[in-house]
């Protein structure tokens, strides 16, 4: 039976915290740290995002951007060619160079017409 967590423990400049990754909406790189953001706050960890990206599971987050890892889970629509929505209304650059990777990760869970 594989593996399945369903919380990822980071460490920040108090201690380590466990988050639940639903409660996970995206994560920015901010330089040598990464910015969790979640439902209810946002915290800084302790690690590039390129290491976060390699941690979460990647059937739920999806890299956008040089500076962005969202949860596929709070995709809400496009606005205009290199913007995603995601809930509650927060809007990130997509890099035009990775636009259709994330549109075909996209078509395997939703319906593009």
């Amino acid at each position: 039976m594989p593996f399945n967590p369903s919380k990822i423990a980071t460490s920040d400049f108090v201690g380590i915290r466990m988050t639940d990754l639903n409660e996970i909406i995206y994560c920015k790189a901010e330089g040598n740290y990464t910015r969790i953001y979640t439902k209810n706050n946002n915290f800084i960890v302790t690690k590039v995002l390129k290491f976060v990206e390699i941690i979460l599971p990647k059937n739920i987050f999806l890299r956008i951007h040089k500076s962005y890892l969202i949860n596929l889970n709070y995709v809400i629509g496009f606005k205009h060619k290199n913007t995603i929505i995601l809930e509650p209304n927060i809007e990130l650059p997509i890099a035009r160079r990775r636009k259709a990777r994330i549109l075909k990760k996209l078509s395997k869970y939703i319906l593009i017409i």
